[in-house]
């Protein structure tokens, strides 16, 4: 069950991406940048079960977000790939700005829900310092490494999946480490931190065909 709804879940994150860049272009990049930026931050306090292997929740969402980065690299080049990166960064603070608040809000509708979202953010509260940091260097990096494996070979779909390869190490393994540091054992931490990298591998090799699909292209824009 939870295999279907993380399909259904990654799809509809994917229409999001078309049918926004098909009506509004750039624009509709960054504003679907912005809408799977705040889903990720969210899903990311979640660990659930997928293909019997636990997995980081906020993956599902944060593979095509990044894909965002991938589509506008290709269209637009990256000259102006940092506006992109200072939104980014803007979302995830006001997030976690936004989360700190409410962790301590008493909602009207009962207590239970009031210490059921306190007890939820309090507890891994270092994801909302850590999760900022790694996701503006993560999409550093990813630029940066992208465009120079793109212009070593003019191949998008390989490109995009090795440079997965050797970023995904950072918001996954590193961010398991860090952000479950004294509530799992570094062992558990580090197996948690590669089940998701699986996962997130799958999930590019399903992402990239939907890339070259909405860019049209094979090769990223100077």
């Amino acid at each position: 069950m939870t295999e279907v709804i993380s399909i259904m879940i990654l799809a509809i994150c994917l229409l999001l991406i078309y049918f926004l860049y098909k009506t509004l272009e750039k624009r509709g990049l960054y504003f679907s940048l912005v809408i799977l930026n705040i889903l990720t931050f969210i899903l990311t306090f979640k660990i659930t079960t997928v293909f019997k292997m636990n997995t980081n929740q906020g993956i599902i969402t944060l593979v095509p977000m990044l894909s965002i980065f991938y589509i506008y690299l290709i269209k637009y080049g990256k000259k102006d790939i940092k506006q992109l990166m200072i939104i980014s960064l803007i979302t995830n603070i006001v997030t976690a700005i936004i989360i700190t608040t409410l962790n301590y809000y008493v909602p009207a509708i009962t207590e239970t829900i009031s210490i059921n979202i306190e007890g939820t953010f309090q507890y891994h509260y270092k994801i909302l310092i850590i999760f900022p940091i790694i996701m503006l260097l993560s999409e550093y990096l990813i630029t940066k490494i992208y465009t120079f494996i793109i212009e070593l070979q003019n191949n998008n779909f390989i490109s995009i999946i090795l440079t997965y390869i050797i970023t995904g190490l950072i918001y996954t393994v590193m961010f398991s480490v860090i952000g479950y540091i004294k509530i799992f054992d570094i062992k558990s931490s580090i197996f948690l931190g590669i089940t998701t990298y699986i996962i997130g591998l799958i999930l590019t090799l399903i992402c990239t065909p939907f890339i070259t699909y909405i860019t049209g292209s094979k090769k990223v824009r100077k």
